[in-house]
């Protein structure tokens, strides 16, 4: 099942893109490090900066030549290009008169290659110096590991083994993450080669978000921005945590605003409009009446809508013939419904009636799905 649905590639991935960075996290830079190694690593940093090309570096200087912005956008644009050693220039660090931050002089700042362990090391230096040179609280490959941790033990015992697991990237992650039920493994397995191209650039509401793992998939995968509402607090808390998480691995801001309170805050609290509104296998614990009016009232503001039912509920309207009623007789005549073999959650992706007239006019549209 795991090679079928993750495919012999992804066996690579956890050795070198999560294994491997969690080995030298441990051993070579982090505060467990054995002091041998710290010594090997750096003395291999030293011949790689003796006989690397300027190239790479003279290209990203040129890049980020303007680039100004608070002190964490700044070291990010530097990182994103591979340039690190910044806190060797920190003398260089001038503020703006709009009262943001650039570096004037770049001599000792070095390329090294995105992602490999010297650029992780090297970033991770940078970001510590910046927080005892200035007081912040930028955080780094120690103090995200130490966050997740205490947040984690505020939650039900065994929660993240089961339900929505996330991998960070880089070694850092909760929960078994390999698996494709839930969490970051149900993106990368199916939801988001069926979703990510319908939230780019949109405004999107997803309801019953957990832990924030399917919402920040979705702003990875390019939607505008995403309100996210979670019952549980210590579940919205994390899932507030892990946009924090993730837009430090990613080094990019991500919109997303993560509301308490229950799915039913869609219908009384302005929120705004959305172009998508979705419930990955969240809106059917909803009393069906309450279910029907924010189909409704998603049908009303044009919104595509996607839910997300689960085969193997039999006690709840869960199934894809119960959100597949609901959805029709309440605003969406235009459904499709993705089910990969042998996979219990199918996705339907519903479009209102203003997307169903288009079909008439010579607007491209999706056909129904017969089930």
């Amino acid at each position: 099942m795991f090679a079928r649905r993750r495919g012999g590639r992804y066996l690579g991935y956890l050795a070198t893109g999560w294994l491997l960075p969690r080995l030298a996290y441990r051993y070579v830079y982090g505060p467990e490090r054995i002091d041998v190694l710290g010594r090997v690593a750096d003395a291999a940093d030293s011949v790689v900066d003796r006989f690397q090309s300027s190239m790479p570096r003279q290209a990203a200087l040129a890049t980020v030549e303007r680039t100004a912005g608070s002190v964490e956008s700044l070291l990010n644009a530097y990182h994103r290009l591979g340039l690190t050693g910044l806190r060797h220039v920190a003398d260089h660090l001038v503020s703006t008169t709009s009262g943001s931050y650039r570096f004037a002089g770049h001599k000792d700042v070095r390329w090294r290659r995105p992602g490999s362990l010297a650029w992780r090391r090297e970033r991770d230096r940078d970001r510590e110096f910046f927080n005892r040179r200035l007081g912040l609280q930028l955080l780094t490959e120690t103090t995200a590991r130490q966050t997740l941790d205490a947040q984690r033990r505020k939650l039900p015992e065994g929660w993240f083994r089961d339900y929505a697991p996330i991998d960070f990237g880089g070694g850092v992650s909760v929960g078994s993450f390999v698996v494709t039920d839930s969490g970051t493994g149900r993106w990368d397995f199916f939801n988001g080669r069926i979703v990510a191209p319908l939230v780019a650039g949109k405004r999107v509401l997803d309801l019953g978000s957990n832990n924030g793992s399917l919402p920040l998939m979705m702003l990875r995968a390019g939607a505008k921005e995403v309100v996210a509402v979670e019952f549980t607090p210590a579940i919205a808390d994390f899932a507030r945590l892990s946009a924090r998480i993730l837009s430090w691995r990613d080094m990019r801001s991500y919109d997303i605003d993560v509301l308490t309170g229950d799915m039913r805050l869609f219908l009384t609290k302005d929120l705004g409009t959305f172009d998508v509104v979705t419930a990955f296998c969240s809106l059917y614990y909803l009393p069906e009446e309450d279910m029907a009016r924010i189909i409704r009232k998603a049908a009303s503001m044009q919104a595509v809508l996607i839910l997300q039912a689960n085969e193997a509920i039999d006690n709840l309207p869960a199934k894809t013939l119960d959100l597949h009623r609901l959805m029709r007789d309440n605003g969406y005549p235009e459904i499709s419904v993705h089910t990969p073999a042998g996979y219990a959650r199918p996705l339907l992706v519903g479009h209102p009636e203003v997307s169903a007239r288009s079909r008439f006019s010579g607007a491209p549209g999706l056909p129904e799905s017969r089930v």
